[in-house]
């Protein structure tokens, strides 16, 4: 449940710029600005709803919880299955709100 403040530490300390976390703070859809980047735990919740909820795809997905400065961890909606990775590379993010 720590996404909202992994959130905004995030930005915080990245600044301006398309990555993850800052997309998801920047968000305004269906009429709500209150969206982040879900934590790890989150995002496993979120998977195992994700025949409810839908619209996911078969890929990884970040998370904003971190690992060590140079990996964050990110759930595989294939397999659920939650790794460590760079936090570099492209990988698709699902915006939440409370």
């Amino acid at each position: 449940t720590d996404g909202e403040v992994n959130t905004v530490i995030i930005v915080t300390s990245q600044g301006a710029g398309s990555y993850a976390a800052q997309v998801c703070a920047d968000l305004v859809t269906y009429g709500f600005d209150d969206w982040y980047l879900p934590s790890k735990d989150e995002l496993n919740a979120l998977f195992q709803s994700k025949d409810e909820i839908k619209g996911f795809t078969s890929t990884y997905y970040w998370s904003s919880t971190e690992y060590d400065n140079t990996n964050a961890w990110g759930q595989d909606f294939t397999n659920g299955s939650q790794v460590s990775y760079a936090k570099y590379p492209t990988s698709r993010c699902r915006c939440v709100r409370k």
